[in-house]
C-alpha cells in the first residue's frame, strides 16, 4: 500500500511523514478547511521537500484564484499537482492547464472530466464505492487513460483495512483523531500507528 496524507500545515508534521517515507503529501488551500495552510507557510516548506509527490487542494474556487496561486509559486509550481474536491463545470478544470487530481463525485461531470489531458489521478472516496463499482464506463476510461487511482478513506483506523493491498494507493485527511488540540498534530501518536509497521519503516538517519 502506498499512502497519501492530506492536510499537512506545519514543518514538524511534514518532517514526521518524510521520516516515515510517506511518498505523497497534500497541502490544503481550501478557505474553510481546518487544515488550511497559509501561503507563506507553504512557501517556507518547499525547501524541505525530498522527492515526494505534492498536492495543493482546492474546492469551489474560481479558476483565476487557482492560477494566481500557481503564479505566486513561480518555478516551484512544477513541484505540485493540483487536487480538486468539487464538481465544477468541465471548462473550469480545462482552463487551468496544470496536472491535477479530481475527487470523484457522482454528481460531477466525470465522463467529460476524465477526458481532460491534464487529469493525472482520480481519487475514489470509499463513501461512493457502491456507485463507482457499478460504472463500467468509468473503469474503462481509467484504464484507457492509464490514470492513477487513489482510494480515499475517512480515518486512519480505516487504513488498516487496506494495509495488505500492495498495489493500492490510499489517502486520508489529518483531522481531530490525530490532534492533541486544535491544529496541533500528535506526532508521537502519528509516528506510532500500527499501519507503518506494515507499510513503511522510519528512514535511517532521521
Amino acid at each position: 500500500m502506498e499512502m497519501l496524507i492530506h492536510g499537512v500545515f506545519d514543518a514538524t508534521t511534514l518532517k514526521t511523514l518524510q521520516a516515515l517515507n510517506v511518498p505523497r503529501i497534500a497541502f490544503d488551500l481550501r478557505g474553510k478547511s481546518l487544515n488550511l495552510i497559509p501561503f507563506h507557510v507553504l512557501k517556507s516548506l518547499i525547501p524541505l521537500f525530498k522527492g515526494h509527490i505534492n498536492y495543493l487542494t482546492f474546492e469551489n474556487d474560481k479558476s483565476e484564484t487557482v492560477v494566481s496561486f500557481l503564479s505566486l509559486l513561480g518555478d516551484e509550481k512544477h513541484k505540485f499537482q493540483l487536487e480538486f474536491r468539487d464538481t465544477q463545470h468541465v471548462s473550469f478544470y480545462a482552463s487551468i492547464r496544470h496536472p491535477f487530481s479530481w475527487f470523484f463525485n457522482p454528481e460531477g461531470d466525470w465522463e467529460n472530466i476524465l477526458t481532460l489531458p491534464h487529469l493525472k489521478s482520480l481519487v475514489l472516496p470509499v463513501k461512493f464505492q457502491d456507485i463507482y463499482q457499478n460504472l463500467p464506463k468509468l473503469w474503462h476510461m481509467i484504464q484507457a487513460r492509464n490514470l492513477d487511482v487513489i482510494l480515499h478513506v475517512e480515518s486512519f483506523v480505516d487504513l488498516e483495512l487496506y494495509v495488505q493491498e500492495k498495489n493500492l494507493t490510499v489517502s486520508v485527511d489529518l483531522g481531530k483523531e490525530m490532534e492533541i488540540c486544535f491544529r496541533q498534530v500528535d506526532q508521537f501518536r502519528l509516528i506510532n500507528l500500527s499501519i507503518w509497521r506494515n507499510t513503511y519503516e522510519i528512514a535511517s538517519g532521521q
